[in-house]
């Protein structure tokens, strides 16, 4: 029985939020963007922003295969300007970087970066535990790549207050990013969220 109440709140408080952010009022403004590809710690990213006070979406699933599969940008475009910060899918596409870039002036963009090795291992059980396949680490990791290049070339002559490359294992990684976002923190290391 208080398995049950429990579903029951769990379910009502995520129909409240939904609720909540379709009478949200869209906001052209400046946003913050995590830009960095799957499986860096995007998810852990977006619950730091939360933490810093930021109104934070990370991946949707209509977002992602509805409006982005479908070439819907408009679409998106407005779902992104009902929050203040969003990671994961499809905002670090390198075609919607771009779009933003121009939709939301004055941006700033996170690039998580993190060793080849243990990006492997991870994206190798994530895609093992959540699809039963085994990925081809290779196509991937030339995908991670490809992404790392393109991003670091379209902001290549940004300045410091614009771009910013942190890596989730840096023991002062949560105290960087408060410090790109102008927030003061005592707390210096990033909190882990959705070990695999």
């Amino acid at each position: 029985m208080k398995k049950k109440l429990i579903e029951v709140y769990i379910s009502a408080k995520h129909n409240f939020q939904l609720f909540k952010l379709v009478f949200r009022k869209p906001s052209y403004t400046s946003k913050v963007f995590c830009i960095g590809y799957n499986k860096t710690g995007t998810t852990s990213l977006g619950k730091s922003l939360g933490l810093l006070g930021f109104r934070n979406s990370s991946f949707n699933e209509r977002v992602w295969r509805k409006y982005y599969k479908n070439n819907e940008i408009a679409k998106i475009l407005k779902y992104t300007a009902k929050f203040d910060s969003l990671d994961d899918l499809p905002w670090l596409k390198e075609d919607m970087i771009p779009i933003l870039d121009r939709t939301f002036p004055k941006s700033k963009f996170i690039y998580l970066t993190r060793d080849e090795e243990s990006w492997k291992k991870s994206m190798y059980n994530w895609r093992q535990k959540t699809f039963g396949e085994y990925p081809d680490l290779v196509k991937s990791l030339e995908e991670y790549r490809n992404h790392g290049v393109f991003v670091l070339d379209y902001f290549k002559n940004r300045p410091k207050e614009d771009f910013i490359i942190l890596d989730i294992k840096d023991k002062n990684g949560f105290k960087k990013l408060a410090e790109f976002l102008g927030k003061e923190t005592n707390i210096n290391g990033f909190p882990h969220f959705n070990k695999t």
